[in-house]
Parts: C-alpha cells; sequence; structure tokens
C-alpha cells in the first residue's frame, strides 16, 4: 500500500507511532547502549596499538571515535533516565492526577510562585517528552555526523595518496597539485564548520550562498547528508535543541577536563601511575602481567619479575625515532625517498582473495636489514647493574602483535637477588636531536632453578652438613 504524506490517514498514522514511539526509543536506545559499551575497550585497544606504533592518521580518528562513542553513551543513557522520570510521572498522575496547591496549604508568596514556576503536572510530562523525543534524536543525529566526518577525513587521505601517482611525471606539479587540493578541501571543510556552528549562517546571505552553495552541494554527497537532511533542518528550527547540538561536544571538552583534575592523592610521595623505574615496577614491562589482546608494552619488556632462568629474553619495542637515530648514524642506509607514514603503498597490498601477498623481501632488502641491525646493536646499549651485556637484536613480534627487536641475556654468572635491566641509546630530545641517556630501568629477582652454579651451591652446602 502507497503511503500518501499529505492525506490524514497518514497524518493519524504518523500520530499514533509519535505517541507510542517511547517504547522503541527504549529498547533501541538499550541495545545502543550496550553495543557501544561492549565495543569500547575493542576499540581503546586498538587506539593503544595506533599509538604505540605512531600511526598519527589511525590514532587521530580512534581518538574521535572513542570520544564520539562517550557522548553518546552519554546521551543515551540521559534520554533512558528522563524516560525513565516520565513512566513514573504517567504512573504518578494515574494515581493522584494533577498537583493541588491548595491541598498544600503553603503561603499566598510560595503558591503564587509554584504555580508560575512549576505549573500543572500535566506541562511537566509534556517537557520531559519533549526533552525525551530532542535527546534521541540528537544521539543519531550525531551518528550520522560522525559518519560525516569519517567520510571528509577518509576522501582526503584517499585522494592525497592517489595523488602520488602524479610524482612519477613531476615532482613539481604533484607539489602544486596536492597543496591546492589541500588548501581547497580545509577553506572548504572550514566554511562548512562555520556554517554548522553558526546554524546556516552562510545561506542566510546572497553573496555568501553564492560561493557557499556549491561546497554545499559537493560535501553533501561526500557526507552523505542527503540521507539525514530532513532531520538536521527539523532539528534546527527549535532554538534550544539547536544549542543543545552545537554545544554539546565543546562542554563535553571542557566538563572532561577539569573534572579529571579531581581524584585521592593516597600519598604525598609515592605515585602508581609513573612509569617502570628502579623503585617502580609497572606492570607493562613485564610479559606475564599483560593481559592478552589488552594490555601493551610501554617501550620494553622482560618475561616476569621473577627470573628463574639462566637467560633473560629482552623485547624492545620499534618507534620510529629509532630509525631516525640509525639513519643519523648510518647516513647510507638513508633511502632516497622516506616513504614512512599513512598513504597508497604497494608493498602493502594483496590480491582481492586475500591468499596472496605482493610484499616482497629481496636480497637487497635483507642485506640493509641485516646492516640495519648492526647499526641497532650499536647505538643501543644493554647493561645489568651497570655492566655491559653481549648481545645481538633480531627483529621480531611479541604475542601482542607489537613489531619490534630481541634478543636474549646470558645470566649464568649473575648472583641471585634484584638486579636492575638498563636500556641505553638515544633520546630524541627535539626532532632530529639526540643524546645519549638511560631510556628505561627495570628490575627483576634473579632466583635460578636447576642452573649449574645453583647444583654447585646446593652440593657444597649439603657437603658442610654431613661434615
Amino acid at each position: 500500500m502507497k503511503n500518501d504524506y499529505r492525506s490524514n490517514q497518514f497524518k493519524k498514522l504518523l500520530d499514533n507511532l509519535q505517541q507510542e514511539s517511547w517504547q522503541l526509543e527504549l529498547i533501541i536506545s538499550g541495545f545502543a547502549i550496550y553495543g557501544l559499551i561492549a565495543g569500547y575497550d575493542s576499540i581503546e585497544l586498538e587506539y593503544l596499538k595506533a599509538v604505540q606504533k605512531e600511526e598519527g592518521f589511525n590514532s587521530f580518528m580512534l581518538s574521535i571515535l572513542l570520544t564520539s562513542m562517550l557522548i553518546l553513551i552519554g546521551v543515551l543513557l540521559t534520554h533512558v533516565i528522563i524516560r525513565g522520570l516520565w513512566i513514573g510521572a504517567i504512573g504518578l498522575r494515574y494515581v493522584s492526577g494533577d498537583i493541588d496547591y491548595e491541598s498544600l496549604n503553603y503561603s499566598e508568596k510560595f503558591s503564587d510562585f509554584l504555580k508560575e514556576k512549576v505549573g500543572s503536572f500535566d506541562h511537566y510530562i509534556s517537557r520531559l517528552e519533549n526533552i525525551c523525543s530532542t535527546l534521541f534524536a540528537l544521539a543519531f543525529l550525531m551518528i550520522f555526523y560522525l559518519i560525516s566526518f569519517f567520510m571528509v577525513i577518509g576522501i582526503m587521505a584517499v585522494i592525497i595518496s592517489y595523488l602520488e601517482i602524479i610524482k612519477s611525471i613531476s615532482e613539481t606539479f604533484y607539489e602544486f597539485i596536492k597543496g591546492s587540493f589541500i588548501f581547497i578541501y580545509v577553506l572548504s571543510i572550514l566554511l562548512l564548520f562555520i556554517d554548522f556552528l553558526g546554524a546556516g549562517i552562510l545561506k542566510k546571505y546572497k553573496w555568501t550562498s553564492i560561493i557557499y552553495y556549491p561546497i554545499y552541494r559537493i560535501f553533501s554527497y561526500i557526507t552523505l547528508s542527503f540521507l539525514y537532511r530532513p532531520l538536521v533542518y527539523n532539528f534546527l528550527d527549535q532554538k534550544k535543541a539547536r544549542w543543545i547540538g552545537i554545544l554539546i561536544v565543546p562542554v563535553y571538552f571542557i566538563l572532561s577536563f577539569f573534572s579529571s583534575g579531581f581524584g585521592t592523592l593516597r600519598s604525598n610521595y609515592l605515585d602508581h601511575q609513573q612509569n617502570t623505574s628502579q623503585q617502580f615496577t609497572g606492570k607493562e614491562n613485564y610479559e606475564d602481567q599483560l593481559l592478552e589482546d589488552i594490555d601493551m608494552v610501554n617501550f620494553a619488556s622482560i618475561p616476569s619479575k621473577i627470573i628463574e632462568k639462566s637467560y633473560l629474553p629482552v623485547f624492545i619495542n620499534y618507534t620510529n625515532y629509532m630509525e631516525d637515530a640509525v639513519f643519523k648514524n648510518d647516513s647510507t642506509l638513508l633511502p632516497e625517498e622516506d616513504e614512512r607514514g599513512f598513504g597508497f603503498h604497494l608493498t602493502n597490498m594483496q590480491s582481492a582473495s586475500g591468499l596472496v601477498s605482493f610484499q616482497v623481501a629481496p636480497i637487497d632488502n635483507l642485506e640493509n636489514q641485516s646492516k640495519y641491525l648492526k647499526v641497532f646493536d650499536s647505538i643501543f646499549e644493554l647493561q645489568i647493574d651497570s655492566k655491559k651485556q653481549v648481545y645481538n637484536f633480531n627483529l621480531t613480534k611479541n604475542r601482542q602483535e607489537q613489531f619490534g627487536f630481541e634478543t636474549i641475556l646470558d645470566l649464568e654468572k649473575l648472583p641471585r637477588g634484584k638486579h636492575f635491566l638498563r636500556i641505553l641509546g638515544p633520546d630524541e630530545k627535539e626532532k632530529g636531536v639526540f643524546e645519549r641517556d638511560t631510556l628505561i630501568t627495570i628490575p627483576f629477582w634473579y632466583y635460578p632453578l636447576n642452573s649449574s652454579h645453583q647444583i654447585k651451591n646446593d652440593f657444597l652446602t649439603d657437603s658442610i652438613s654431613l661434615n
């Protein structure tokens, strides 16, 4: 049956659906809150991985996603609470009807004030209904805004990546095209943002409309706004709702900033949030304390606080500054073009089936990796109790799928008890400027089981006791 939106029958249907929509609102809000909370930890883990790998674009996008999820959870929880209050108010109205100010027997001053400010109970229920409906619409409008944001940034990144094809023709022409595109695109985004904050201010004047109209039409497809545009304008024509939509994000950041400063300080000297050092053992540097698929290694790790074997595996997480330090020490490894960073890379492509990989490690690349590791060995130093160790690093991935370097230290001659593993190397004080420093100190306790010197000590102890 075809619905005619102009017919009275269709309008009655919408009125009935509007009156019964609160049930669907609660169901959808419940599922949405559950899904957002359930998926938050996984996305936060991906964000931490992106930060550890220094993937600037991915970490930026994931941080925006996490912030948006928190705002959505807050809005939807507020909606559920107020909708619950609305249901309670309707139930109370069924029992006691409207507010009887005469039976309260207040003075005339307070009775007049309450009648003016509180009004009838039906008016209160009506306001709760308006707030609930506005919050519910706002929550899902924000989802569309989030999708739009990712579309705008994603398309910009894709176009910039594919513009690199022009490099093979002319480097100068590529830089000109890239610069022009970024300038026009960012300027267009800025105009969109101004129009959004001003609730359509660029659409109100003739001269701004002429400039803004083509930008608006192009970005309506990029942001997919043609799918939810009626919802936006129906929302913006309500003055209070419009300001809620505009101010909710900045208010969230302001409240988050100031609320983060509040907390309980348990000691004047002891800090439980510090990094691993001689005085503190942080779990992010001991692999047996890391929760798989949740925790990440912070710079370096060893298997455990207590080492029972006569060798010590050491893992160092790779970061971009390490490669800069390698180039600083051996300029022959510096490539003609630095390909690091986000972009289109043929070596990362796979076939459509996902079974065939284009990643290739030719002989010269293996030789460069070997040379790279030798330079890495020379600029980083491992010490146990200030004594330099013998080591050779190899490339690896740990169980958290973090890429880095590993080596194994010989502890056969190390005495039992507490020791400190120190990793020394170039510390990037500012871009391109390195100073040799202790990068991390990891405490551990060495109590070997069945080691040769332990057997010898046990033999001597037994001999003395027999005598």
